[in-house]
């Protein structure tokens, strides 16, 4: 035994891949991957979607493919000789992939990746070798969608037109960081005054917290809405404080000044 010997799959690549290189001027095994990332949510299957060209018929004995996580280079799923190889899979794909077999002798050596955590966003790349050679590069990216949203005023009593509040807007479980905008009413952008926050858990999923700060009207509202980039807008929720509200305050506010006074 040769001490520090190569697995068997990073052997073929290192076949494969000057090959690659040195017929980069001819005619090359077209290999087709989506153009425009691959947007899964967390905890569901994504499929990535990878097939070559296939001008003869060929046996699948004949058939390498090779999954790897482009910048690393660590092995995702690895497939020759008629079957998976996953000897040297990366551990955290372990049990969470398969190609399709029925669909290999077709050209379609699409990745399904069960179970999307956070920590799988990145760049695949899909290698093929039938008689010639090809590769192709995709981009995963993982979203999940937040809770909807919860607005509260601090302080919630005595309050009154002209003091200062602050309006608290909080989501939790999402992913990636979301874009908050918060209007008054007339629909006016207050998100210049706002500052937030993401905090990421074990999952790294993210609860976000945005505070506005306001100097208080009567009659006010004011709206928290959260922007998803990959999903798109996914919560709204406001907070009203109507005249009839602040007048109470006042007048509860008076009542008890003139019982201290009379004490």
């Amino acid at each position: 035994m040769t001490c520090g010997s190569n697995p068997p799959w990073k052997t073929m690549l290192s076949l494969l891949l000057p090959a690659m290189l040195s017929v980069q001027t001819m005619a090359l095994m077209e290999v087709y991957v989506p153009e425009q990332p691959v947007v899964a949510l967390h905890g569901r299957d994504a499929t990535l979607n990878c097939s070559f060209s296939v001008p003869t018929p060929f046996n699948l004995s004949d058939l390498s493919v090779f999954w790897q996580l482009t910048d690393t280079k660590r092995s995702v799923h690895a497939y020759w000789k008629g079957q998976d190889q996953l000897a040297d899979q990366a551990e955290r794909f372990a049990n969470r992939t398969s190609l399709f077999p029925a669909q290999l002798g077709l050209g379609n050596t699409s990745l399904l990746l069960s179970g999307v955590v956070v920590a799988d966003e990145g760049s695949y790349t899909c290698f093929v070798r039938v008689q010639d050679y090809g590769s192709a590069a995709l981009l995963l990216q993982v979203a999940a969608p937040y809770s909807k949203p919860i607005v509260t005023l601090e302080p919630e009593f005595n309050l009154r037109p002209g003091d200062e509040v602050a309006l608290t807007c909080v989501a939790y479980g999402g992913y990636p960081q979301a874009d908050v905008i918060w209007q008054d009413a007339s629909g006016r952008n207050l998100t210049d005054n706002i500052t937030s926050s993401f905090v990421a858990n074990e999952e790294g999923l993210f609860t976000m917290t945005s505070v506005l700060t306001v100097v208080l009207e009567p009659n006010s509202t004011y709206s928290c809405r959260l922007i998803n980039p990959l999903l798109g807008e996914e919560g709204y929720a406001s907070v009203t404080i109507t005249a009839e509200e602040a007048k109470e305050l006042e007048e509860e506010e008076s009542k008890t000044a003139m019982t201290l006074l009379k004490s």
